[in-house]
């Protein structure tokens, strides 16, 4: 048995109590939200989460590992926060202490003499790879859970920070050394400070005193989103700083500059930008002065370095739209330098710059002209490039044509096909075109794809009162898609098959889980077998560890949301069985938390002032 494969199927059913796509619209809150009884049901449903979420706390003090019990405990707390401050605050202590920080301590002393003997000089040789990777994994538990604290109250998290300062380990020469909290402390002092404008430029100014890191960019997005104008006038102090700056040599100064001209692009400009394009998301206003002058110290810099290799000149190629606007004459320039940069590259490397170059502005019609002239292992990539400008323009069905009629090589002519279906699949469902998703279903070859296409189908087409035609659809959907949770393809249709189900005809999204728990539970006891003769990392004193890199449970979360509440209101007591219908202890816990998080979330979205 592949530990790592059941392992991530143990996440993967923990997510199918919880399905959703983060583009999806809860259909059945829509309808119920017609009805007069609408806010009764919020209440009745929040009050049992509610109920829940005291269960799980309980439950907590039953885990065998601290980290286990923290993780419950400081989630717990988060949801707690806008119903019950002060036992928010008394379990983030207490989510603290189960962190174990003692043992960083430990870990410094240990290290500080031979075992055993108090008398022999200090080792030289560092800490052991082991403890060291123990080390740094704490220290960033830590640093998460902070940033948590600090999202409610900035104040407490400083408390907890300064009340578990921890020294770093002894390093080996030339290893990696860790971070103080200097960064931290900083990050929270700027979300404190991120809801009073006033406050929010003087601390900027105490900190530009003291020299440019990465967070003044956190605290100029948290300005902007609360106070455009009040953002303008920061981003405009940090220009001002950045003329200050010695570009050849800082490390903040060009990663700043070009993170500003990113976030000040309009909508059409948006391609390579590093920033959110939701439709709330407020853009950095940035006069054509300011603009020129990033451009030009940018610039400056990047043509008169003189130290090999040039970091700059390869980063700045993703400002190179403004370049070309601001300073023509440079772009040129610029541009002579990036080649010769990229013959002393290693071939691959240098390879798909010299791709991405010339199809850059490419149109579908060259791209495919060209899929004999570029390697085999870019031929996909040109295809998907070429699909997803095809899509974009509304040229579909002329570069279908062109793929049939200029493809000689059939493998060639099947991927690309398949990537101009994918393409259009994902543009009709996010906008919502029903009748051009159902026209291109067979044109889908993959079964999976075409069964996450006809998914989405039906939920539009529940949207539009089809009730009938919508589960139609998901039952010839449901019959196309295998129960292998060992395998992401399969896996993901199946995921769009239950969220379907969940907001169309909710008892039959209970059938299809159920029974999926079941055969979890038996793998999951495989598991604990095997992982006794080849230790797998996920398991610790016969618990599995619930925060782990295999399973992002938190992260996943944004994902994975609304859709239990379409099962929970439709019977919270059966969704409720669903987490309870796991064997493991460590399981139900987390999957009943899991439950009160996705529905409290939603219930905080639905209440909210902008909605």
């Amino acid at each position: 048995m592949n530990v790592k494969v059941t392992v991530r199927a143990v996440c993967l059913l923990l997510f199918f109590i919880f399905i959703t796509l983060e583009s999806s619209v809860c259909l059945r809150a829509q309808i119920d939200d017609k009805e007069k009884a609408e806010a009764a049901k919020q209440k009745e449903l929040e009050k049992k989460t509610l109920n829940l979420l005291d269960e799980v706390i309980g439950a907590a003090w039953g885990l065998k590992l601290p980290a286990n019990r923290s993780y419950v405990l400081a989630t717990a707390a988060d949801l707690l926060w806008p119903h019950d401050e002060k036992r928010a605050r008394n379990l983030f202590w207490e989510a603290l202490n189960n962190l174990n920080l003692p043992a960083l301590q430990a870990l410094d002393e240990t290290n500080a003499k031979e075992p055993n003997n108090s008398a022999k000089p200090a080792r030289t040789n560092g800490p052991t790879r082991e403890q060291a990777n123990q080390y740094y994994a704490t220290v960033e538990t830590r640093r998460e859970f902070l940033r948590q604290v600090a999202q409610h109250d900035p104040q407490l998290a400083l408390d907890m920070m300064r009340s578990t300062r921890q020294p770093p380990p002894p390093q080996t020469p030339g290893a990696f050394q860790a971070a103080d909290d200097s960064d931290l402390e900083q990050e929270i002092a700027f979300a404190a400070a991120a809801n009073d404008s006033k406050r929010a430029l003087q601390i900027a100014h105490e900190s530009m005193a003291k020299g440019l890191t990465f967070q003044i960019l956190n605290l100029l997005n948290q300005v902007m989103q609360k106070d455009q104008d009040t953002g303008a006038q920061l981003a405009g102090e940090i220009i001002a700083k950045l003329k200050t700056e010695n570009f050849s040599t800082s490390t903040f100064a060009p990663y700043i500059a070009i993170q500003l001209l990113q976030s000040a692009r309009t909508d059409g400009a948006v391609l390579t930008a590093s920033f959110s394009l939701n439709s709330s998301f407020k853009r950095l206003k940035l006069d054509d002065d300011e603009k020129q002058d990033l451009v030009g110290m940018l610039t400056n810099a990047a043509l008169n370095a003189t130290k090999p290799p040039n970091i700059l000149l390869q980063d700045i190629r993703f400002v190179m739209p403004e370049i070309e606007q601001y300073a023509p004459d440079r772009a040129a320039k610029l541009k002579l330098q990036l080649t010769e940069l990229n013959r002393t590259l290693p071939q691959p490397e240098r390879d798909w710059n010299n791709f991405n170059a010339m199809f850059e502005s490419a149109t579908p019609e060259e791209l495919i002209k060209a899929a004999n002239k570029v390697a085999d292992d870019q031929r996909p990539a040109l295809f998907h490039r070429a699909a997803a400008k095809a899509v974009a323009r509304g040229e579909s069905d002329r570069y279908r044509e062109l793929i049939t009629s200029q493809l000689e090589n059939e493998d060639e002519r099947k991927v690309a096909l398949d990537s101009l279906a994918n393409e259009q699949m994902y543009y009709d469902i996010s906008q919502g075109n029903a009748d051009d998703l159902e026209k291109l279903l067979p044109l889908i070859r993959a079964g999976e794809q075409r069964a996450i296409a006809m998914s989405q189908l039906a939920m539009v087409l529940e949207k539009k009162d089809q009730h009938d035609e919508a589960v139609k659809l998901l039952d010839d959907a449901r019959a196309m898609v295998k129960v292998d949770l060992a395998n992401e393809t399969q896996s993901n249709a199946l995921l769009a098959v239950m969220l379907s189900y969940a907001l169309v005809d909710p008892p039959k999204a209970f059938v299809m889980i159920e029974p999926i728990i079941d055969r979890a539970n038996d793998d999951i006891s495989k598991l604990l077998l095997v992982d006794k003769i080849v230790k797998s990392g996920a398991i610790k004193n016969g618990e599995i560890i619930m925060q782990q890199p295999q399973i992002p449970l938190t992260s996943s979360m944004l994902r994975y949301s609304p859709g239990v509440v379409a099962l929970g209101r439709a019977d919270f007591d059966r969704t409720k069985g669903l987490a309870d219908r796991f064997q493991r202890n460590e399981l139900r816990i987390v999957a009943r938390l899991l439950l009160a998080q996705s529905i409290l979330r939603h219930l905080e979205q639905t209440h909210s002032p902008n909605n």
